[in-house]
């Protein structure tokens, strides 16, 4: 897969955008999830610098970012195992709310879907990576 510098440059700044707009309009809303929001936001703004410094040298249009379809295979593997624990992982959730085997609240029971997802998401891009 081939991406041109600047578009890759103008997703970040997209991305940066978006995730600023949710913090503000969570944070001016009494939302929960304005701090996770911030944070992402952070995140492509250091992103986005970190592209400008290390690409200033470099020309915006002839220049490719090139990605590995063996990488992009392997990435894509580790989503959809780390998709499928998440599913799992609320279903039982979800039935267990409904049949008052659980007293803990669901937003915790999201927030701990995510948090494991990651990890599986982590453990299973390792083990790929060990494996090849």
């Amino acid at each position: 897969m081939r991406l041109k510098k600047w578009l890759h440059l103008i997703i970040y700044v997209l991305f940066f955008l978006s995730f600023g707009y949710l913090s503000y309009s969570e944070f001016s809303g009494d939302g929960n999830f304005g701090f996770l929001m911030a944070i992402l936001s952070l995140f492509y703004a250091y992103q986005i610098i970190l592209f400008l410094v290390e690409k200033r040298k470099d020309d915006w249009n002839s220049s490719q970012i090139v990605v590995d379809r063996r990488i992009f295979r392997t990435i894509t593997s580790s989503l959809a195992i780390s998709y499928v624990y998440i599913l799992i992982f609320l279903l039982i959730g979800t039935v267990g709310l409904y049949n008052g085997l659980f007293s803990i609240h669901p937003a915790n029971i999201m927030w701990g879907a995510i948090i494991t997802s990651l990890l599986v998401f982590m453990f299973s891009q390792i083990v790929q990576r060990l494996k090849s």
